[in-house]
């Protein structure tokens, strides 16, 4: 939805101090979940993250089962200046908010008493057009690369450059992102976070390939951010590289759609390097492919997606590629299917809770078919099958992940208003089995239901 509205209206809306009337363009979605898991119930130090993992705990068949409702609210107004300057946005009413009082909506979301006090800005930047190219510079939509794997969508503060003497059909930009300052702060200017991104692509109707370098400067780690009396395994500087390709091909009856990244350079380079604290190279690759037919109504595809785990945390190489070239694992955005990859899972991607900490270090192997069938304009049903197993399994741990079926069905109610339900199986292997055994507990097999309403403008 589109609206020309004056300068009064903004001024409530972004502060705007003119006089004069502006082209606002506002577009967002409220969105309404409900879910339930079983395995999912308690709490799991041992074997997951964190003090409360949350999602699926396939390791102990006397866990619960999880029910919740949550919901999301978001709007995203376009501010245009003028013809050379454009401020975008995007506020935050409730993201992935569970309802009811005394939780705090995994590591995303807030509970029903912050939603009555809290509205966030959660990205802002401007867009200026200037003579020697477009300039991007704020809080700026982050992770949004190549595909959705490997990608989870975010935020960071980078100041970008488009130039313009690069033309059509090939396009260039370069960014810089800080991470963390430390320096306006604290006077410690070797201890900041800092990114640097060159980015290439070719683009047609029927075909983008896109080549990007990121060289990453991490010193939040080094001697000068902490106490000379720090502990040794706690000092240390990270300057990795990362180089990404993807592709994505469409011949009308016939796509396909690659990706892949590999990351080496000084995973951890230690002020004091001993015995045991050894410093650290990466070496991590992750890649996939998705090919797939057009016929009719039908759209049916295979999927491959792979992971490189690390086995020996003995040997000088960091090499569990989801747990560095992306610490959501497959990427909070990679949803292939429902509960290896689903939103709110906790398996291999980190979208609310924390990925599988032993699927992260194992990395990944998974082939699957996924197919969408359109009933008619409204009503378009789906089917996914998948396999997966680990890279590098722990020792005297099986490498077997399991099997996972997904059956779903979406319905559109009005132009901007869908109802979709979810209904998932997975019958776990026996990497789960044997981990749990060590651990002396019983896994189990896991499913999910869930229904999503979603109302866009």
């Amino acid at each position: 939805m589109k609206k020309t509205v004056t300068i009064a209206a903004l001024s409530v809306l972004l502060a705007a101090g003119s006089a004069s009337a502006m082209d606002l363009s506002i577009t967002g979605k409220y969105m309404l979940e409900g879910y339930m898991l079983n395995m999912a119930d308690g709490e799991d130090v041992t074997l997951k993250t964190g003090t409360y993992a949350g999602g699926f705990n396939p390791y102990d068949d006397n866990a619960g089962t999880d029910s919740a409702w949550v919901h999301t609210f978001l709007f995203s107004p376009v501010l245009k200046v003028n013809e050379k300057v454009t401020l975008k946005s995007e506020i935050r009413f409730a993201k992935d908010a569970d309802f009811g009082q005394n939780n705090n909506g995994g590591n995303t979301g807030k509970s029903e008493a912050d939603l009555d006090y809290d509205i966030e800005v959660h990205r802002i930047w401007m867009v200026y057009m200037s003579p020697m190219g477009e300039m991007r510079m704020g809080r700026h939509p982050a992770g949004l690369w190549g595909g959705d794997f490997l990608n989870s969508s975010g935020r960071a503060n980078r100041i970008y450059w488009f130039p313009n003497f690069i033309k059509k059909p090939f396009t260039f930009h370069m960014h810089t992102q800080k991470g963390v300052e430390n320096d306006w702060y604290t006077g410690n200017s070797d201890s900041d976070f800092d990114l640097y991104h060159f980015d290439l692509q070719y683009k047609t109707d029927k075909m983008l390939m896109r080549g990007a370098f990121d060289f990453i400067n991490d010193k939040r780690q080094s001697d000068v951010g902490f106490d000379t009396t720090a502990p040794i395994e706690n000092v240390y500087d990270r300057q990795y590289n990362v180089v990404k390709g993807y592709g994505d091909f469409d011949f009308n009856t016939f796509y396909v759609e690659a990706e892949f990244a590999y990351g080496f350079g000084d995973w951890k380079d230690y002020d004091t390097e001993t015995a045991t604290y050894r410093d650290l190279d990466l070496d991590a690759f992750a890649a996939q492919v998705d090919a797939g037919v057009r016929i009719g109504n039908l759209d049916v595809g295979l999927l491959y997606f792979f992971a490189t785990g690390d086995d020996d945390s003995t040997d000088g190489d960091e090499e569990a590629a989801m747990r560095t070239l992306n610490p959501d694992g497959t990427g909070n955005d990679f949803n292939p299917y429902y509960i290896l990859t689903g939103d709110h899972t906790g398996m291999l991607n980190g979208d609310e809770y924390n990925a599988d900490s032993n699927m992260k270090g194992a990395g990944v192997n998974c082939i699957g078919i996924h197919g969408d069938l359109q009933i008619s304009d409204v009503w378009i049903v789906h089917g996914a099958f998948a396999y997966a197993w680990a890279d590098k399994e722990p020792a005297g741990v099986d490498d077997e992940y399991g099997w996972e079926i997904d059956l779903g069905s979406k319905y559109k109610l009005l132009d901007n208003l869908t109802y979709e339900l979810r209904a998932a199986y997975m019958d776990t292997g026996d990497f789960f089995d044997d981990i749990a055994r060590n651990n002396s507990l019983k896994s189990d097999d896991l499913f999910l239901l869930s229904h999503h309403l979603t109302m866009t403008f």
